[in-house]
């Protein structure tokens, strides 16, 4: 007789009795889940951790003072357990840092019990996608067909994600004469559309209403192919639209997005959440983006403590340095040092370029390709492609 897999155990860490009463529920019509009911004490919690196992973990924000060290902790303790952070309405402004300390997605309390029910299943599925498809297992019969995406990410606004994503595009088409697609993944403000002098009602959104059911003929609709001979898919033109995006329809646009363009980069801008996360996880490499400041190098050195969480290998993780030159900034070697990584590209800061650049839709690889902010993501590009060779 074949055998059902147990039900995955999830223990929800709360001293809130209405909190723990809608969860009961909401996992009562779940066979494939089992709560572990027991009270919990934070004197006690990571023995029951150790002792149960969870798949999943829910932490109540408000479970103990200093929560971000506690969730820092049991994600660092407990990386075979997903963590999922609770968090009422006054604490939803502390969300982008609880992803950064190792949660693996957070809820908004009062949930439906749909809405608690996705999310978990939705990280128990991305890691077991993560365990069976390790860095660099790749199908024989695959070989020939290299297919790449590129993720740029910053955990601090305004390090240059759009910039560094449109020519990167661009440079990549240019030096492979392959299709490149450029994703605009801030869903919320993308400008990717504005940087590229792109006018179109076409978004992300018009796909992501028929994901699972998409074809090449659908997405050639929607994708606007831009002057320089990449193709690009903007985002939302609304927030009702972005906040409309769910994470496990997002996943199936990329799957799909895939198999059409052999090369795509996405602008994950600098709001780590459910959706960007989805983008991180579909990547072959995640491009590191800040500037060589002290502000920016600790925010990097938050998201690379949480990288273990995400089951991130180190090696997927690229630094890249950008607007650098000035008098007032750090130095490679001591970025390096406080890191404990090596800057994998520098871009060169060009102020009145850039802004000259921005206003006239022109990207810096069009309007100036001999100058040396353009040398640079050339450099870029090729050393990308050496380093995604024998992935």
């Amino acid at each position: 007789m074949p055998t059902s897999n147990p039900p995955a155990a999830v223990l929800l860490v709360s001293t809130n009795q209405e909190l723990i009463a809608a969860t009961r529920t909401a996992l009562a019509s779940e066979p494939g889940f089992s709560l572990v009911e027991q009270e919990l004490t934070p004197g006690i919690l990571f023995s029951v951790i150790a002792r149960t196992r969870p798949a999943v973990i829910l932490l109540d924000y408000d479970f103990q003072k200093q929560p971000l060290n506690l969730v820092d902790k049991i994600a660092a303790e407990f990386p075979a357990s997903s963590l999922v952070a609770i968090l009422s309405e006054a604490n939803m402004d502390q969300s982008d840092r609880v992803v950064l300390s190792g949660a693996r997605a957070f809820i908004k309390y009062p949930f439906p019990a749909d809405k608690l029910i996705i999310t978990i299943k939705r990280v128990m599925e991305l890691k077991e996608r993560n365990q069976a498809h390790p860095a660099g297992e790749a199908a024989e019969e695959d070989q020939d067909k290299v297919r790449r995406t590129y993720t740029i990410f910053s955990p601090k606004g305004g390090a240059g994600t759009t910039t560094i994503a449109t020519n990167l595009a661009i440079s990549l088409h240019k030096t492979l004469k392959e299709d490149v697609l450029l994703i605009d993944g801030k869903h919320l403000f993308g400008h990717a559309a504005l940087y590229l002098n792109l006018r179109t009602a076409n978004s992300i959104t018009d796909l992501i209403a028929h994901a699972g059911m998409l074809d090449q003929r659908l997405i050639d609709q929607v994708v606007v192919e831009h002057v320089s001979g990449i193709h690009v898919l903007p985002s939302p033109n609304s927030i009702a639209q972005a906040q409309g995006i769910r994470p496990e329809d997002l996943f199936k646009v990329i799957q799909s997005l895939q198999q059409v363009y052999p090369h795509i980069v996405i602008d994950a801008g600098n709001h780590l959440d459910e959706n960007s996360v989805t983008y991180l996880d579909a990547s072959d490499k995640i491009l590191l983006v800040f500037n060589p400041d002290l502000a920016s190098m600790r925010d990097i050195g938050l998201f690379m403590e949480i990288s273990a969480s995400l089951s991130y290998p180190k090696e997927k993780m690229l630094l890249v340095v950008n607007q650098a030159g000035r008098k007032a900034d750090v130095k490679s070697n001591e970025i390096e040092g406080i890191l404990k990584m090596e800057i994998f590209a520098t871009i060169p800061a060009d102020d009145e370029l850039a802004l000259s650049s921005l206003n006239e839709g022109v990207p810096i690889l069009m309007k100036k390709p001999h100058h040396r902010i353009s040398k640079a993501y050339q450099k870029l590009t090729k050393d990308l492609l050496n380093a995604t060779k024998s992935d």
